[in-house]
């Protein structure tokens, strides 16, 4: 059972779940993230309702706000990212300390809100199997995945996180072959020989380049190169829609460093994007829309520094960082 009490001592939840161990790296910390799964959809800390959250642990963040301050860059700029709040844990009586209590990447209308593909979808039917998608880019998931591929081009590990392999139950379902299909087309037309204004349109069609930019600025800012191995990196699709980048995820480790480079232009499907005039044009136009949305950040900053400040405090007392 799970019980969530605010800061004034008001129960805001009190429900049976049940509780897992997740991440890849992070699991072998001492310090333990959690996936937990409600009975039953509910709203939690004023975040609307949903089964299925995570208990970020940020072991490896002495500041604890990597991970929400680069979500909060995200929700003000993109479709949707995480949301998160800070609590204090106990687990089994035992004070584990401060966690990050977030939305779990996932089809819904107040999440990835994209149409989802369950047991109801005839995937006979090729206008139904054009989405929705959720995937990952991430060298780990092929240890611990079923749904996996490697692209035919750029070699990425790519996961389909959505639906599950309750759904696409093979590498020879419509479903899967559909996806493989469409990032091996996107490569393919990324290294194809042909008029560079004819490829730039034909890649519009099959990106939504505003989302890949805003997913860029967003890492950039944060200096993330979790996407140089890949690691982490969410892309999604509707049906009949074009390949989303995002949501974002993963920031606590080896981000927001003092540091003039940028650090991943040349990474995924940057390498490319970044190549093409209309593209660099549409980051700069993109960009002086958003500047001012994101200018206060490091009040954002110093108003979450302050709200955990003793937590932290605790916290770092519970689980002293032994890695530099």
């Amino acid at each position: 059972s799970i019980r969530i009490v605010d800061e004034y001592g008001v129960e805001n939840l009190n429900i049976n779940t049940s509780i897992s161990g997740r991440g890849n790296t992070t699991w072998t910390y001492p310090k333990k993230p959690y996936a937990i799964k409600l009975d039953s959809k509910s709203e939690v800390l004023g975040m609307p309702k949903h089964k299925r959250w995570v208990l970020l642990a940020n072991w490896m963040d002495r500041t604890l706000l990597r991970n929400d301050v680069a979500f909060e860059m995200a929700r003000r700029v993109m479709d949707w990212a995480p949301r998160g709040k800070f609590v204090e844990l106990y687990l089994n009586d035992i004070h584990k300390g401060n966690y990050y209590l977030c939305e779990h990447i996932k089809v819904d209308k107040n999440r990835v809100n994209i149409d989802e593909l369950d047991e109801e979808t005839d995937f006979t039917d090729a206008s139904q199997i054009t989405g929705g998608y959720i995937l990952e880019y991430d060298k780990n998931n092929p240890n611990d995945e079923i749904n996996y591929f490697y692209s035919k081009i750029r070699n990425y590990p790519i996961t389909i996180k959505e639906p599950d392999e309750e759904i696409i139950t093979s590498w020879e379902h419509p479903g899967f072959l559909y996806v493989q299909e469409y990032i091996n087309n996107l490569e393919q037309l990324f290294e194809d020989d042909k008029n560079e204004i004819a490829r730039w349109n034909e890649i519009n069609e099959l990106i939504d380049v505003k989302s890949y930019i805003d997913w860029w600025v967003v890492h950039e800012l944060a200096f993330n190169i979790e996407p140089a191995h890949p690691k982490s990196c969410y892309m999604y699709k509707d049906r009949d829609g074009k390949l989303y980048a995002g949501p974002v995820w993963d920031f606590d480790y080896g981000t927001f460093k003092v540091n003039s480079q940028i650090a991943i232009t040349g990474v995924l499907y940057y390498r490319y994007l970044f190549k093409y005039a209309e593209f660099k044009l549409a980051v700069k136009e993109r960009w002086a829309e958003i500047k001012e949305t994101l200018a206060d950040i490091d009040n954002y900053i110093l108003e979450q520094a302050e709200l955990i400040k003793s937590s932290n405090e605790t916290n770092i007392e519970k689980w002293p960082i032994t890695q530099t």
